[in-house]
């Protein structure tokens, strides 16, 4: 069970709030269990209570407790009660990454950028074809694992435009935010020199052809070929 350390004053809410979204995220605190009493978390943080009593109400609008006047804050099944806003958090909780919840994020994005790709091959406007022009072009000044992996998101952004989707865009923005935040355990899956981009440059032909297909099998094998990566 954790023993919560001081913080310092600046952003005081929003450090207890993450220290204690940390447990939970990590079991430390699993659902249904009552968390430590304002006096005592106030205590433990070295802070006053008002400033717990706002990070719990952080950590109710986030899914994670259910507070009760009078009656202290419980933990919540966050699976059942929150959403994909909490995914970020669950990569790394307490900073150690979780290999079997990034090879579900992996293998999510395997389908998703089939999925997209063959929605754009049927929605995307010329304006569309356009931003993903330029952003292959990106991808091929990119050089290096770090700019070559933010090219590569830069093209996913721009295929995720190009659906028209409005649902799958809403996904994405979670699903990348969690990609984002802890982008340094993804780093790995990028080439050590300048991208190979045949296989973006295969999906925009697709795309510019109206054939859903192969713009979807040329993004699956893109989706595929990371995670093989991943898994070795």
């Amino acid at each position: 069970m954790s023993t919560f350390q001081p913080v310092t004053r600046n952003r005081v809410a929003d450090q207890v709030a993450g220290a204690i979204r940390g447990a939970i995220l990590a079991g430390e605190y699993p659902p249904g269990q009552r968390l430590p009493a304002e006096r005592d978390l106030a205590q433990q943080f070295d802070v006053n209570r008002s400033s717990v009593r706002e990070a719990l109400h952080r950590l109710e609008a986030w899914g994670l407790v259910d507070v009760r006047h009078g009656g202290g804050a419980t933990v919540s099944d966050f699976l059942a009660a929150s959403g994909l806003h909490v995914l970020p958090w669950l990569l790394a909780p307490n900073g150690a990454p979780d290999p079997k919840l990034l090879r579900d994020l992996l293998s999510l994005r395997v389908a998703l950028l089939e999925f997209t790709a063959q929605q754009a091959a049927t929605r995307a406007t010329p304006a569309d074809l356009a931003s993903l022009d330029a952003a292959v072009v990106e991808l091929r000044a990119a050089d290096g694992p770090s700019t070559v992996q933010e090219a590569d998101f830069t093209f996913f952004e721009a295929l995720i435009a190009a659906s028209g989707n409005l649902v799958l865009q809403l996904m994405s923005t979670a699903i990348g935010a969690a990609y984002q935040e802890n982008r340094e355990m993804f780093v790995a899956l990028y080439p050590a020199g300048p991208a190979n981009t045949a296989l973006h440059e295969a999906t925009v032909a697709a795309i510019r052809q109206s054939d859903p297909q192969a713009a979807g099998a040329a993004m699956r094998r893109y989706g595929q070929a990371a995670l093989e990566v991943f898994d070795r």
